[in-house]
């Protein structure tokens, strides 16, 4: 079968590799110039660890696993402990989990990519037609050519084209969470951090990631959704400016500072990908183009494999492309129902809207310290 797959993150690499493992004709899209880079650390959990040894990778992901502390503190405004959340105990982790680099993630999944597939950079989908036995599609970018597939999978993440083109507009299906993030990957002052530490104003968070050889930022802050192009790294940076500037404690300051200069800046606004199916006709979503959990859920990149699994499997079991589809759907539904319900969690946690709640969170955990 003739695969089409747009997007060459996570989901669409994993996708790519299993089933040109299965022996289909895979061709792998990616809009960006070359691979795709940028983020922090990522979790691999619980199914997608059965995943990433179903392409032989997990031990390789363990020798790469991120040597962060497996707790993080929450400081006031001159740096001084208030509480400690331990991951692995405290919220949804389990030791088991693989912690690594997202850069190192992709490079994996890359390297995993049989040759036979044709991976074309700088191209991305500008139409496509569903006509029952195909799909036409009209290739844009680096490769201008109309072909015919059997099968189109975005996996081309929040902002998904495939899912604009074939399911419909972006508003009916991303649902905001009334937050917005900004990362630094790696900053280039030292910031005096050696392990995970946040602090929180009403509304708004910093928190600071080291390992020993190099310290990341993660900002935060709730808002209404914002008209912004979120391809613009300049509106990007005036954004998380804006929401930063006045009196602030602990590292804002020095951080605003990275923002104006980082060349390795990431932003979005923190959503959910919520559909009532994934699939229409002879195309399937996966990962955050499908189900975007959120970046506080702390399981996307394990839904993006997942997801990438389950559709190959279905594949490989079913007899006909309709029914593939119907039966990755039905697997992946509890489990993207219960990643989602994490979310959540994960902002009260990190996010908390007002004074009385920044001390309530802390009393919850300071019996941890």
């Amino acid at each position: 079968m003739r695969v089409l797959i747009s997007g060459g993150s996570v989901a669409g690499l994993t996708a790519a590799a299993l089933l040109s493992r299965d022996g289909h004709e895979v061709t792998l899209l990616e809009r960006a110039s070359g691979p795709r880079q940028g983020g922090v650390a990522v979790d691999v959990r619980g199914q997608a660890l059965d995943v990433a040894r179903s392409l032989g990778l997990h031990d390789l992901l363990l020798d790469h696993r991120v040597g962060y502390e497996d707790r993080f503190s929450f400081v006031d405004r001159a740096g001084v402990p208030q509480a400690l959340v331990t991951p692995n105990t405290d919220v949804y982790d389990s030791p088991d989990d693989i912690e690594i680099s997202r850069d190192r993630l992709v490079d994996i999944l890359s390297d995993a990519v049989p040759r036979g597939v044709t991976t074309s950079y700088g191209s991305w989908i500008e139409k496509l037609e569903d006509e029952g036995s195909h799909v036409t599609v009209e290739i844009r970018g680096a490769d201008t050519r109309r072909e015919e597939f059997d099968l189109v999978i975005g996996a081309d993440g929040l902002h998904s084209g495939v899912r604009r083109l074939a399911f419909g507009p972006e508003h009916r299906f991303v649902r905001h969470l009334g937050l917005y993030v900004g990362v630094i990957r790696s900053c280039s002052t030292d910031l005096g951090v050696r392990d995970t530490t946040v602090y929180n104003e009403p509304g708004r968070m910093v928190m600071v990631r080291g390992d020993g050889r190099e310290q990341s930022a993660i900002l935060g802050y709730r808002s209404p959704l914002i008209d912004y192009d979120y391809r613009d790294v300049d509106a990007h940076r005036r954004m998380l400016t804006r929401a930063f500037t006045g009196d602030t404690g602990w590292k804002f300051g020095e951080i605003r500072d990275e923002i104006a200069s980082t060349p390795d800046l990431y932003f979005d606004a923190v959503s959910q990908t919520v559909m009532d199916s994934w699939t229409t006709g002879r195309v399937a979503l996966i990962g955050d183009a499908g189900y975007c959990a959120s970046f506080f859920s702390g399981m996307g990149t394990t839904l993006a494999m997942t997801g990438a699994a389950a559709l190959a499997h279905a594949l490989a079991v079913e007899t006909t492309v309709s029914a593939a589809l119907d039966a990755y759907c039905s697997t992946m539904r509890p489990v993207v129902d219960a990643a989602h319900a994490l979310a959540g969690e994960g902002a009260d946690i990190l996010f908390p809207t007002t004074e009385e709640d920044i001390t309530l969170r802390n009393r919850r955990y300071a019996l941890k310290v």
